[in-house]
C-alpha cells in the first residue's frame, strides 16, 4: 500500500482548484450537536487576546485520508468526510455572517477561495462534492445565495441543524458571550464583532491542522475505510457491510445500481410517520435471518458467511431493500397494509405492540411476514400467532413488566427456523412451538392481577392512558362479540371525580369508564347518582355492563373501586388475553 502523508491546513486543502468527493460507499452525514460543538470549541478555544491584538494558535483535528495522486484535481474522501462537511458548513455560515454585517467583499472572497472553484472552462463547482443530499446541501447551505429547498430526510435535517447551530454561534449576541475578551478590544461593537469573525475564519483556514494522507489505489481505500473511525462515531456494522458491498459491486455505468438500491432502502425506512433507523433495521434483519450475534460481532459474522459463499452481494442488497418494506409494515403499521376485513385484527395487534413498546419480537415478525409473502404460512396461522404474540406481550411486557432477558435470542431462533421451513406443515409446527413457549413464559394469574390493578390515570399521570384505552377497547370487543370498535374513540371518565376527591385509589382502572368526550364533559364533577343517567345514554357495552352491576347503588366507594379493579383483572386474564 503506497501512502503519502503531509501536514496541511484547511486553506491548503480548499484554496486550490480540487474537488473533494464523498464516495458512494460512505455513510450519510451523521454528526449530531455534540460532535458539532466539539469542533466549534476546538476553533474558539484557540483564539485569544493579548498585546492589543487577537491571536490564533495551531490545533490538530485528526487525519484526512484521500484516494488520488498528488497531481489529481479530484480526490475521494476515505476518512474525514464528516469533518470536511462540517467545516464547509461552518465556512458557509461565516459567509452569511459577513454578508449580514455589510462585509460583502470578505464574504465573496471567502466563498470564491474556499467553497466554490472554477474549472479550466471557468465553470463553477463546489470543492466539497456530495451527491446524496443533492440539491439540498448545494442550494440551501453551500451556495452564496441561499435558496430554500426544504428538508425531506434525516440526513438533510442534520445538515440544516448543523448550519443553524453555527449561525446561532456566530451571532453577535453569542460572540459577546463566548469571547470573554470582547469588551477588552478598544473598538466599537460592530468592528469588534467583525474582527472576531475574521479571527474565526483565520483559525479555521490557517490554524486547524490535519494529517493529509493520500493513496492512489481504490482497493486500498476500501481496506482503510474498514479500519478507520470518524471522530466520536465508530463505524457500525452497516457502514462496514455497505463498504464491502460497494467494493464488490463497482459498476456505475449506465447506472450505479448498488447505490440506487441502497438509497431506495433508506428511503423506504424513512417513508412513514416514524422513521426507522437503518442500524436498528439491519440488526433485526441480521438476527432474523443469519444468527444471534452481538452488534459488535455482526461484521465478523458477515465476513465468515461471505467468505463461505453463503452471502452473494447483489442478492444480499436486493433482500435488504425488499425486507425494509416488510419491516416498515410490522414496525410502522398502517391500515392500508391490511385492506381485507379479516386482516384488520392483525393491524390492531401490530398497533398494540407499538403501544407496548416491544422491539424484541420484530426479528420474528419480519421473518413471519416474509414467509407469508412467500406463501409458506397459511393466513389463519399467521393471524393466530400474531394475536398470540399480542396477548403474550400485553401480559408479559405491558402489565407485569417482566424481565425480557433471553427473549430476543429466542425470538431470533424462531425467526431463523421459520425461514428454513420447507413447507406450510413445517411452518405450522414452528408457530405451535412458539405459542407453547409464550404460554410457558406468560406471567401467572396472581402476578398479572396484582399488576393490572395498579393501572392508573389522572391529569398529572398519563403514562398508562393509551394502555388503559387499549384495554377497554379489547374488553368492549369481547362484550360485543365483534371487532367494530376502533381503539381510542373514547375518553376516560373518572366515576369518582378527580376534582376534590379524597379517595386513595380514584386514579385506578376500577374507577375509570370509557365514554364519548361529550358525555364525559357532561358527567364531569357530578355526584355519582347524577352520573348514572348520563352513563345510560352511552352505546358502549362496557358501560351497560357497569350499569347492570352498579346502577342500583346510591353511592360509589373506595371498596367499589377495588372490587371492580379485581373483577376487570380476572375477566382480562381468564377470558380476553388467554391463549
Amino acid at each position: 500500500m503506497d501512502l503519502h502523508a503531509y501536514t496541511r491546513t484547511i486553506a491548503d486543502l480548499f484554496s486550490v482548484n480540487k474537488k473533494y468527493i464523498v464516495p458512494r460507499f460512505q455513510r450519510e452525514y451523521s454528526w449530531k450537536t455534540e460532535e458539532v460543538n466539539y469542533l466549534w470549541q476546538d476553533v474558539i478555544s484557540n483564539i485569544t487576546y493579548g498585546s492589543s491584538q487577537i491571536n490564533n494558535e495551531e490545533y490538530f483535528i485528526g487525519s484526512l485520508v484521500l484516494v488520488g495522486e498528488d497531481s489529481s484535481t479530484e480526490f475521494q474522501i476515505v476518512d474525514g468526510q464528516q469533518r470536511l462537511t462540517t467545516i464547509t458548513i461552518l465556512l458557509s455560515a461565516l459567509v452569511e455572517s459577513f454578508k449580514n454585517v455589510g462585509e460583502q467583499g470578505q464574504a465573496t472572497s471567502l466563498y470564491n477561495n474556499y467553497i466554490e472553484g472554477k474549472d479550466d472552462q471557468n465553470n463553477p463547482f463546489f470543492k466539497l462534492v456530495n451527491e446524496n443530499p443533492k440539491p439540498f446541501l448545494q442550494k440551501q447551505i453551500q451556495h452564496i445565495d441561499k435558496e430554500e429547498v426544504g428538508v425531506s430526510n434525516k440526513e438533510e435535517e442534520k445538515l440544516l441543524n448543523t448550519y443553524n447551530f453555527f449561525r446561532r454561534k456566530l451571532s453577535i449576541t453569542n460572540i459577546k458571550s463566548e469571547f470573554e475578551f470582547f469588551d477588552q478590544i478598544p473598538r466599537d461593537n460592530n468592528s469588534k464583532y467583525i474582527d472576531i469573525l475574521k479571527a474565526i475564519q483565520n483559525q479555521i483556514l490557517r490554524y486547524l491542522k490535519v494529517i493529509y494522507i493520500t493513496v492512489s489505489d481504490e482497493e486500498d481505500a476500501y481496506t482503510i475505510f474498514e479500519t478507520l473511525n470518524a471522530r466520536g462515531l465508530n463505524l457500525s456494522p452497516v457502514d462496514l457491510i455497505k463498504n464491502d458491498i460497494f467494493k464488490n459491486l463497482r459498476r456505475t455505468h449506465p447506472n450505479d445500481d448498488a447505490k440506487t438500491i441502497w438509497k431506495n432502502t433508506v428511503k423506504e425506512l424513512h417513508s412513514r410517520k416514524n422513521r426507522v433507523n437503518l442500524d436498528t433495521y439491519f440488526r433485526h434483519y441480521w438476527l432474523s435471518k443469519y444468527g444471534f450475534n452481538r452488534e459488535s460481532k455482526i461484521y465478523k459474522a458477515y465476513q465468515k458467511k461471505r467468505d463461505a459463499s453463503e452471502i452473494d452481494h447483489k442478492e444480499f442488497l436486493d433482500e435488504l431493500k425488499i425486507e425494509a418494506k416488510y419491516y416498515n409494515i410490522v414496525s410502522n403499521p398502517e391500515i392500508n397494509d391490511w385492506p381485507q376485513q379479516q386482516e384488520k385484527t392483525i393491524y390492531k395487534a401490530l398497533i398494540a405492540l407499538e403501544i407496548f413498546n416491544v422491539s424484541q419480537i420484530k426479528t420474528f415478525l419480519l421473518s413471519l411476514l416474509n414467509q407469508r409473502k412467500l406463501n409458506k404460512v397459511r393466513f389463519a396461522h399467521f393471524k393466530e400467532v400474531v394475536e398470540n404474540i399480542e396477548k403474550f406481550h400485553y401480559k408479559f411486557t405491558a402489565i407485569t413488566s417482566s424481565s425480557a432477558s433471553g427473549l430476543e435470542g429466542k425470538f431470533s431462533k424462531f425467526a431463523r427456523d421459520l425461514r428454513d421451513a420447507g413447507d406450510r406443515g413445517q411452518s405450522k409446527r414452528i408457530l405451535d412451538e412458539l405459542t407453547d413457549y409464550l404460554r410457558t413464559k406468560s406471567p401467572d394469574r396472581s402476578s398479572f392481577i396484582e399488576s393490572f390493578k395498579r393501572l392508573s390515570f389522572k391529569n398529572d399521570f398519563t403514562k398508562d392512558k393509551k394502555l388503559i384505552q387499549y384495554t377497554f377497547s379489547k374488553i368492549e370487543r369481547h362484550l360485543q362479540g365483534t371487532n367494530e370498535l376502533d381503539i381510542y374513540q373514547f375518553s376516560l371518565e373518572h366515576i369518582e371525580s378527580q376534582t376534590g376527591s379524597t379517595f386513595r385509589n380514584f386514579d385506578r382502572i376500577g374507577n375509570l369508564l370509557p365514554l364519548s368526550e361529550a358525555l364525559n364533559n357532561e358527567a364531569d364533577s357530578k355526584p355519582f347518582t347524577d352520573k348514572l343517567p348520563i352513563y345510560g345514554r352511552s352505546s358502549l357495552s362496557i358501560v351497560s355492563h357497569f350499569l347492570s352491576r352498579n346502577g342500583s347503588k346510591t353511592n360509589w366507594t373506595e371498596d367499589d373501586i377495588d372490587q371492580r379493579s379485581q373483577y376487570i383483572a380476572e375477566l382480562s386474564f381468564d377470558q380476553i388475553w388467554n391463549f
